[in-house]
């Protein structure tokens, strides 16, 4: 992992580590060909439409209302949530709608290059662990316990 992503995931880290619940982490991703302005002015808006914002989808006859907390401020890429009422099955559903949305929306603001398909974007879904997991050098798994080398660093 890059140490950007990294950086962006503290945000979700804290949580974690605070006892606090993240069912599901959004990455979002700009095709690589497009520029770096183009990327940052569309991570901005697809930002501005789901950051903290409980966004309610139908799905199968029922809605879903999932709500998008920015991982870190300063990087619009990453989000999670807590979704206690939806399975991961929910979730993707409306990930899925999400992403069709954004783009019939945004499609007009960026001279319709979704559309012309000069723009790309993708909505990446996944599960944190429950628990950390730390790894030591030797890669031994210890669930719930630093190891022996960052404890003895703390």
């Amino acid at each position: 992992m890059e140490g950007e992503q990294i950086f962006a995931l503290n945000g979700v880290n804290q949580i974690v580590r605070g006892g606090g619940k993240v069912t599901h982490i959004l990455k979002v991703e700009v095709a690589r060909h497009v520029s770096a302005e183009t990327a940052d002015r569309l991570q901005t808006a697809i930002y501005n439409h789901i950051a903290n914002v409980a966004i309610k989808i139908i799905g199968n006859g029922k809605p879903i209302t999932v709500t998008w907390t920015p991982a870190e401020a300063a990087y619009p890429t990453y989000y999670h949530c807590y979704s206690a009422t939806f399975n991961d099955g929910g979730v993707l559903h409306h990930t899925q709608a999400l992403l069709r949305q954004l783009i019939d929306r945004l499609d007009p603001d960026f001279n319709n290059g979704f559309t012309n398909g000069k723009l790309g974007v993708a909505l990446l879904v996944s599960k944190p662990l429950a628990k950390e997991v730390y790894i030591d050098s030797g890669g031994f798994i210890l669930l719930g316990a630093k190891s022996k080398r960052e404890e003895a660093n703390t």
